[in-house]
């Protein structure tokens, strides 16, 4: 009987290695195709990044639960909303007047555009790390500070964003 229990309980640790390894290549094949969804709807020009931490003036980190901040680039217009993202409270409507795509040898993806809208007249950078939908991006207004933020790249129609109607 001993015998039985011990060859179960080897068996046992032999195995758990296995499907611990299992989950580990399933959450990295998940997240490589979240990188390779958010990668087509930034080729796309139709994503949507709601940021979930942003930089403040001073330099430190704060979390962002508001889904009416955000930007989004809906074919024709690129859109910045929210005092985090673009220094003022209206939704800005721009057009992209250049707009890069660059994958470095890692396979890591970074986008470069210059927007100008009414109120805002900015480049945009967006960094994506390869294996994750997760950027870092930051808008150069060209008056005011830079400002950072965190947060998934997702393709629109996924998106849950609330964008307000006065659009300028």
């Amino acid at each position: 009987m001993k015998k039985i229990i011990t060859t179960l309980l080897l068996v046992l640790l032999a195995i758990s290695p296995g499907i611990s390894q299992n989950k580990k290549a399933e959450r990295e094949a998940a997240a490589q195709a979240m990188f390779e969804k958010a990668k087509a709807a930034i080729n796309a020009k139709e994503f949507v990044i709601v940021p979930d931490s942003y930089e403040k003036s001073d330099g430190s980190p704060e979390t962002n639960t508001d889904d009416a901040i955000f930007i989004s680039y809906e074919t024709d217009f690129f859109y910045l909303q929210g005092e985090i993202v673009c220094g003022n409270k209206f939704t800005n409507r721009a057009e992209v007047t250049s707009y890069n795509v660059k994958e470095d040898k890692k396979g890591n993806l970074f986008v470069e555009m210059q927007v100008k809208g009414n109120q805002i007249t900015a480049r945009v950078e967006i960094q994506m790390r390869k294996g994750s939908n997760y950027a870092d991006i930051t808008v150069y207004p060209t008056k005011g500070d830079a400002r950072k933020f965190s947060g998934e790249v997702v393709p629109r129609a996924e998106a849950k964003y609330f964008k307000r109607p006065n659009v300028v």
